[in-house]
């Protein structure tokens, strides 16, 4: 059976796709996403499809992304298709949540996808995942020592409006494809360097055990992947069932009982304890849900951090899931001290001369020494906060900051506010205050350096 019918098969079976509806398709340029584009083309009228791309600039390779990016529009340009497209800055978004790159790479690839659905009309979203990236999460979350839901590998939906056609179709088959049709595609460099874990799998370790086990690794990965992708249901199923006899729920709290947790088998009272994580907004991991569990073996009074918003406390006969305790602080800063705060290290230091260009660094900042007023204080955001952004010349409450910058809640209250007899000068690695600025008129400068430690969640 040819890709296509393969395609077309897929599609129908998993009711991914309805016919009359409209499909935006994520597109890098690779291979998987050009080939994607190609099928879903192929078939648009039958399927009275309306098609439209998106893409978007990583910037994380230079001249090679910004080539992804007008080798894209070309192509959207010649196919008379609608083209959505972004660049994102993934080290700023990086330095602000306090995420990996991946993680940060991947928060705001989705949330774009999701505006640009929006912007588009379309009912889904359609990205290139195949069968061989299946199979290397496959493999990676099994090496995590993952569960029935990480041995699941990639969902064929996530909500909302994500859908990846592609997941029966392993590389072999789409490059095949698209050398039997002509179809242009870009290079990624980045696949072929060793630094990411994923690459050291897919390079090294699966051809190792194809070889050696003289077996298709990609496609047992995959049965396995469906397999627990079809438990993982109905550990969810039961999951919901008995969820009213273990956990209970308030407005200031979650309560896990431990006697009919410890009654379920250990497949489910991991599938609850991680019920709880999703409703609560904490990022899960194993490692996280082995904590909690073990928590209910340890002495009551005992507590562990779930995240920077929650904790979880044993006490007796129960777990209780509460909203930590918002510590704030103020200290006062002399020019030239460095000091230690619980997350963070932060230091003024003068300046040999003035500085004319500044980097890309948020996390230093420059301002006019003969600005500064007489006394510095760093301290914790409060209600009412303004200050007048660098570049802008308005007053901006720093709570609508917070929100534009996609701050959440549970991490103003730990973002360094540096002012200068009472008026900001800095949100810490976020933006100066224009008042302080550098301008061609100063005559000395000085350096503030905001250094984040390390979170750590429970492990």
């Amino acid at each position: 059976m040819s890709l296509l019918s393969r395609f077309e098969e897929f599609l129908t079976q998993n009711a991914l796709v309805e016919r009359g509806t409209g499909v935006l398709v994520a597109v890098s340029g690779g291979v998987d996403s050009m080939v994607l584009l190609d099928l879903f083309r192929t078939i648009a009228s039958e399927w009275d499809l309306t098609l439209s791309l998106a893409h978007m600039n990583h910037g994380l390779r230079g001249e090679e992304s910004d080539g992804d990016e007008e080798f894209v529009k070309n192509f959207a340009l010649e196919a008379g298709l609608r083209i959505f497209s972004t660049r994102i800055d993934i080290p700023g978004f990086q330095s602000t949540r306090h995420l990996s790159r991946q993680e940060a790479a991947r928060i705001l690839r989705y949330e774009y996808l999701q505006r640009a659905r929006k912007e588009a009309g379309a009912d889904v979203v359609a990205t290139g995942h195949q069968a061989n990236d299946n199979a290397e999460t496959v493999l990676m979350n099994a090496l995590r020592g993952a569960g029935i839901r990480g041995l699941s590998g990639i969902p064929l939906r996530r909500e909302p409006g994500i859908i990846r056609p592609l997941l029966f179709a392993s590389r072999a088959d789409i490059e095949a494809y698209a050398h039997d049709r002509g179809i242009r595609y870009r290079e990624d460099s980045s696949n072929l360097s060793r630094a990411y874990r994923r690459n050291s799998l897919r390079l090294d370790i699966l051809p190792v055990l194809g070889k050696e086990l003289q077996t298709d690794p990609v496609k047992s990965l995959n049965r396995l992947s469906s397999l627990m992708r079809s438990l993982n249901d109905l550990v969810e199923r039961e999951s919901a069932r008995v969820s009213p006899t273990v956990i209970f729920s308030t407005s200031e709290r979650t309560i896990i009982a431990l006697e009919p947790l410890r009654a379920q088998p250990l497949f489910l009272q991991e599938e609850l304890v991680l019920s709880v994580f999703r409703k609560l907004e904490i990022e899960p991991s194993e490692s996280k849900v082995a904590s909690v569990l073990a928590l209910g073996d340890q002495p009551s009074g005992r507590v562990i951090d779930l995240s920077r918003r929650y904790q979880v406390l044993r006490d007796r006969d129960a777990l209780i899931v509460s909203a930590r305790e918002l510590v704030t602080f103020e200290q006062e800063i002399k020019i030239g001290g460095t000091y230690d705060f619980p997350g963070f290290r932060f230091s003024v230091q003068p300046t040999i001369s003035v500085p004319r260009t500044f980097g890309k660094s948020r996390d230093t900042a420059f301002a006019d020494a003969d600005l500064l007023g007489n006394r510095l204080v760093l301290r914790s955001w409060r209600e009412g906060d303004w200050f007048i952004p660098l570049g802008m010349h308005g007053r901006k409450k720093l709570s609508d900051f917070f929100v534009n910058s996609k701050i959440s809640r549970v991490r103003k209250p730990e973002i360094p506010i540096l002012e200068s007899d009472g008026a900001i000068v800095w949100v810490c690695g976020l933006r100066l205050d224009n008042r302080f600025r550098v301008s061609p008129a100063t005559r000395r400068a000085v350096q503030f350096i905001y250094e984040p430690k390390e979170q750590t969640d429970a492990a």
